[in-house]
C-alpha cells in the first residue's frame, strides 16, 4: 500500500518562521578584587602628569653605648627608593558599521559600550594578579596543583606576623586580604577547621549551607576567577593593603567618532596606569636591602 504524501517540516520549511529573543547572552564579568584591596595612595600625585612616582625609604637608626669621654658616633644611612612607573597604556575598542546599526534588532552601540569599562578593569586586575609571584623568596608557601591545608594558612599568618604587621593585634583586620581561586576556595570548604562551628564559633552554618567562609585567621577571604593561572595551579595570596600599589593616571575616557570612509562609528576607551610590588626597609637598624614581605604567595590549585 502506498504511503500518502505528508506535509512535513522539510516540505513546509518556507512557511516556518524563526524568532530572535529580545535578550542577549552577556559574557560573564568577573569581579576585579585586587585593585580594591591594594593601596591607591600614590595615584593623586600623577594625575597632572609625569611617568614615575618616587617614594623614598626610611631605615631605622642604630643605637650605641656612650663611653665616658668619648663622643657619640653619628649615623648616615644611604637610603634607597621605591619607584612606581606609569607605563601601561591599555585600550578596548570597536567599530560598528552604520548598516548594522540600522538593520540590527539590538542597540549594539549601547551594549558594547557597556563592555568597555569591564575590559579595562579586567586588564588592570590581571596585571595586579601577575605581581603575586614576584613576592620575596621567603614569602612563598604551598605547591602548584595541590590544595592548601590548614597549616599553610597558619604559616602564612606567621610570615606576616614576623614582618611586623600583626603586633598591634593578632587579628589582621580589614586591610588584609586572602585571595583564592575558585579551586582553592573549594578546597577550604572541605577543611574541617574552617567550616566546623566547633572551631570557628559560627553557629549559622554559612560555610556549608551558603559555601561562605568569611575569614581565616582574621583575614577576609575573597574568591577571584582572575587569579593568575600558573602551570597546573593558580597564584593565590595573603597580603596587606600596602603590599601592592596601583595608580591610574586617567579616568577611562571614552572617545567616539564617525569614520566617513568606513560608514561606521568607532569607539575606544583607554587608561594609563602603573602597578608595583612595594618593598620596605628591614627592621634591622642601620638599613639594608628592601624586601617585599607584606604578602605571601600561596601556590595552589
Amino acid at each position: 500500500m502506498a504511503i500518502p504524501a505528508t506535509i512535513t517540516r522539510t516540505t513546509a520549511d518556507k512557511f516556518i518562521g524563526e524568532v530572535w529573543s529580545d535578550g542577549v547572552l552577556d559574557a560573564v564579568e568577573f569581579a576585579a578584587l585586587i585593585q580594591t584591596r591594594c593601596t591607591r595612595e600614590y595615584e593623586g600625585v600623577i594625575k597632572k602628569g609625569g611617568d614615575t612616582v618616587h617614594v623614598p625609604r626610611l631605615s631605622n637608626l642604630t643605637t650605641g653605648v656612650k663611653a665616658a669621654g668619648v663622643d657619640v658616633s653619628f649615623e648616615a644611612i644611604t637610603e634607597t627608593e621605591q619607584t612606581l612607573t606609569i607605563a601601561t597604556h591599555e585600550y578596548a575598542a570597536f567599530k560598528l558599521e552604520s548598516i548594522v546599526q540600522v538593520q540590527s534588532n539590538y542597540d549594539l552601540m549601547a551594549k558594547y559600550q557597556k563592555k568597555l569599562g569591564y575590559a579595562l578593569a579586567r586588564g588592570r586586575e590581571v596585571t595586579l594578579a601577575g605581581l603575586i609571584s614576584g613576592l620575596a623568596a621567603g614569602q612563598t608557601l604551598g605547591t602548584l596543583g595541590v590544595e592548601l591545608v590548614a597549616d599553610d594558612f597558619n604559616a602564612a599568618w606567621l610570615l606576616l606576623a614576623q614582618a611586623g604587621l600583626l603586633e598591634s593585634s593578632p587579628d589582621p583586620g580589614s586591610d588584609f586580604t586572602l585571595l583564592l581561586s575558585p579551586n582553592a576556595y573549594a578546597g577550604i570548604l572541605k577543611t574541617d577547621v574552617f567550616i566546623n562551628s566547633d572551631y570557628n564559633g559560627d553557629s549559622s552554618g554559612k560555610a556549608i549551607t551558603r559555601a561562605q567562609v568569611g575569614s581565616i585567621y582574621g583575614a577576609n577571604v575573597f574568591m577571584s576567577n582572575l587569579t593568575k593561572v600558573n602551570g597546573v595551579g593558580h597564584d593565590c595570596a595573603l597580603f596587606h593593603r600596602s603590599c601592592f600599589a596601583l595608580a591610574v593616571q586617567n579616568e577611562v575616557p571614552v572617545k567616539a567618532m564617525y569614520i566617513i570612509e568606513s560608514l561606521a562609528d568607532a569607539v575606544v576607551a583607554h587608561n594609563i596606569y602603573g602597578t608595583t610590588t612595594l618593598s620596605y626597609p628591614p627592621e634591622t637598624p642601620g638599613g639594608g636591602a628592601a624586601v617585599a614581605n607584606r604578602g605571601v604567595w600561596l601556590k595552589t590549585v
